[in-house]
Parts: structure tokens; C-alpha cells; sequence
């Protein structure tokens, strides 16, 4: 059945009044019962009026990135066994002195000195309850600190040790900048680990090689030393020749006395024979003294020689192995710099959000409706059961 006049169904206008009415009447009862109101809803409309007029939007940039250093593959699954593919294997004690390093006061003081983070987060385009230092007190840098400490998380997936960095601000290029330089900060921190590590290896390394250069420079100043002053060059040699030539003048010697006794025992008076006694007796002068430069008593001789000499070609050549084990610890050393450099990879780089990822505001508001309800659901049956009791 329609009227005429609105061409409008009867029985729909009697619905809408029925809705009317009954709508109106929940709000009647609602607003007798007190409990109700001052539970659920009024903190749910408190809740709408924050969330949809006053909240400001909490904007968040996301990367990832991996520390590794170039060590044996081991037998990993996944995006680990991926990354270390390319010849990296994963550092996970390193990844949490970085994650250790961003977490502390000192990133923020740097992350502060170079994007003014204060500032940002006590803009008064922030609403009240997201800003810092909003009612004027304090605002010192530990403040700023443990309001810091919500704004970015840090976690690490176990299976691949690849790190998720995500930094919140009330701009994207805050929160952009502030994860950039987070990596950054993270980077030079890595740097200065690889340096102190070359510093510890190889200073002591190339000290070593120093002072085993300087001992083979200071022994073969005295091997010359001596072989100069005392004319030995190379001891076994000149031994081997003065004996050669020993050899050969008692050779000679031989001869000179057959030559002799053959002389004589034809003719007995032959004048020959004093100028072979002269040759004789001039031989056997020329072997004792070359037998007293190699075996006679005193300091000319070789075999006083010989122990000096011995002892300082034996320091030479001591300390020649010692500057060539330097020279190889030195670079083992520097070899296991290069196994040991850490590098931080960066897997995605900090992006520029496009929206708004915070608050979520009907999720909020719904959230607190609820937990009204559920509050008043257990007050009320409090009351209830008090009300027996006293009944």
C-alpha cells in the first residue's frame, strides 16, 4: 500500500519510525545508565574524536641489510646459503654490535646532531600525546632517549641473519632520513671495527719485520766487519787453498830431497848439492809457515779464526730466517685482515613511504569500544553479585 501524495510505501515510513524510535530509546537508557556511559561510551567517542580529528600520522620507512665477511662457505639453507654463494659468509656476533651500536645513546646523539630530531618531534604540528616533551618539562637528552626508543625497531631473522630496520616520523622524508643514517652511522661504525683490527694485526706485524730487518743489518755489519780486519772472505776456501798449497810445497820438498840423495850418491861432492840444501831448508821454512797460518798458535792463524767467523756467519744467518718468518707472519696477518673485513650489505634500501602506516584508526576506535564492553560486562556482574550478597 502506497500514499498517493508521496508515492511512498506505508509500511516503509512505519519501519523508519519504529527505527526512530527505538534508537532514541537506547539512547535514553543508555544515558540513565551511567556505568554505561562513563565505560563504554564515552571513552569510545573520546576515542573517535582522537583518532579522527586530533592524530597525527606516524609515517614508517623500512630496510634490511646483512654484515658478512668473506670466510670458507659453510652449509647453510635458503637466503643464506644465497648470500653466501657470492663467497660471504654471515656474521651474526658482529650483526648485534650494530644492532647493540643503533640502539645506544650515541646514535641518537649523532642521528640528533645531523637531522635535528628533537625538533621534528617537537613540532607543534604533532598532537599532543605523540610529542615530545608536549607539557614543557625536562625534554633533556635522556628524554629524548627513552621517547627514541619507540621510533624505530630492529629484528633480525635468525635462518638468512638478514636485519629489518624500520624508523617512524611524522614526515616520509624524516622517516626515510632517519633510516638512511642509521645505515650510514651503522657503515662507519663497521669501518672503524676493520680498522682496529688492522691496526691490532698488522702494527705489531710490521714491527716484528722492523726490528728483524735492523738485526740482519746489524749482523752482517759484524761478518763484514771481521772479514775485513781479518782478510777471511770465506774461511773454507782459503783454508782449502792454503792446504792445496802446503801440499804442493811438500811436494816439492820430496823432490828436492830424492833430487839430493841421488846427487849424492853419485858424487858426494857435487857443488849442487848446498843449492839443494838452500831450496830444502827455504821449502820446509815456506811449509811451516803456512802451516802456522792455518793450524799455529795466535789470532793470524785460521783456526782462531774460525770459531769467531763460524759464530758470526751462524748470527747472520739466523737472523736472515728470523726477517724472512716476519716477512710471512706479516702477510698471514694481512691475509686474515682480509678473511676477517666485515661488510655491511645492504639488502633493501630505507624507502620513501607514500601513506601513512600509523594510527590505525578504526582499528582503535573499535579496539576501545570493546574493551569498554568488556569492562563493563565484568563491572556489572560485580555489582550484581554484590547486590545478592547484601539481598
Amino acid at each position: 500500500m502506497t500514499n498517493p501524495l508521496l508515492d511512498v510505501p506505508v509500511g516503509s515510513k512505519k519501519k523508519e519510525k519504529k527505527i526512530g524510535k527505538g534508537l532514541m530509546g537506547f539512547f535514553k537508557k543508555t544515558s540513565k545508565n551511567k556505568l554505561l556511559m562513563g565505560v563504554v561510551v564515552v571513552p569510545t567517542l573520546l576515542s573517535a574524536i582522537y583518532f579522527g580529528v586530533f592524530a597525527s600520522n606516524v609515517y614508517v620507512s623500512e630496510s634490511s641489510f646483512v654484515i658478512r665477511s668473506p670466510r670458507t662457505q659453510g652449509s647453510l639453507s635458503g637466503l643464506g646459503a644465497l648470500l653466501q654463494g657470492v663467497g660471504f659468509s654471515r656474521s651474526q656476533d658482529d650483526t648485534f654490535t650494530v644492532q647493540e651500536f643503533m640502539r645506544s645513546r650515541d646514535a641518537l646523539s649523532k642521528l640528533n646532531g645531523s637531522l635535528k630530531l628533537k625538533e621534528h618531534f617537537s613540532s607543534s604540528k604533532i598532537d599532543f600525546i605523540n610529542r615530545f616533551n608536549a607539557l614543557g618539562f625536562g625534554g633533556q637528552g635522556e628524554d629524548l632517549y627513552r621517547y627514541f626508543q619507540d621510533k624505530f625497531s630492529i629484528e633480525m631473522d635468525s635462518s638468512s641473519s638478514i636485519t629489518i630496520l624500520k624508523s617512524k616520523a611524522f614526515s616520509p622524508e624524516m622517516a626515510q632520513n632517519i633510516n638512511e643514517s642509521f645505515l650510514s652511522e651503522a657503515e662507519t661504525l663497521i669501518n672503524q671495527l676493520n680498522d682496529r683490527a688492522r691496526n691490532d694485526l698488522v702494527v705489531f706485524s710490521e714491527k716484528d719485520v722492523k726490528e728483524s730487518a735492523a738485526n740482519v743489518k746489524k749482523a752482517a755489519d759484524q761478518l763484514n766487519g771481521f772479514r775485513i780486519k781479518n782478510g777471511v772472505f770465506d774461511l773454507q776456501q782459503q783454508t782449502k787453498v792454503q792446504l792445496q798449497l802446503v801440499s804442493k810445497l811438500q811436494d816439492e820438498l820430496i823432490a828436492i830431497k830424492t833430487q839430493k840423495a841421488q846427487v849424492i850418491a853419485v858424487t858426494p861432492k857435487n857443488p849442487q848439492i848446498p843449492s839443494l840444501n838452500a831450496r830444502e831448508a827455504s821449502v820446509r821454512k815456506e811449509i811451516a809457515i803456512e802451516l802456522g797460518a792455518i793450524a799455529g798458535v795466535g789470532n793470524a792463524s785460521f783456526s782462531n779464526k774460525a770459531a769467531e767467523f763460524e759464530r758470526l756467519s751462524l748470527e747472520s744467518k739466523m737472523a736472515e730466517q728470523q726477517y724472512a718468518a716476519s716477512l710471512a707472519s706479516m702477510e698471514s696477518a694481512k691475509n686474515e685482515i682480509q678473511r676477517k673485513q666485515l661488510y655491511l650489505e645492504r639488502v633493501a634500501q630505507p624507502n620513501l613511504p607514500d601513506m601513512a602506516r600509523e594510527p590505525q584508526r578504526i582499528l582503535n576506535i573499535f579496539t576501545t569500544f570493546v574493551l569498554g564492553l568488556i569492562i563493563y560486562g565484568i563491572l556489572r556482574l560485580l555489582i550484581s553479585s554484590v547486590k545478592e550478597h547484601q539481598d
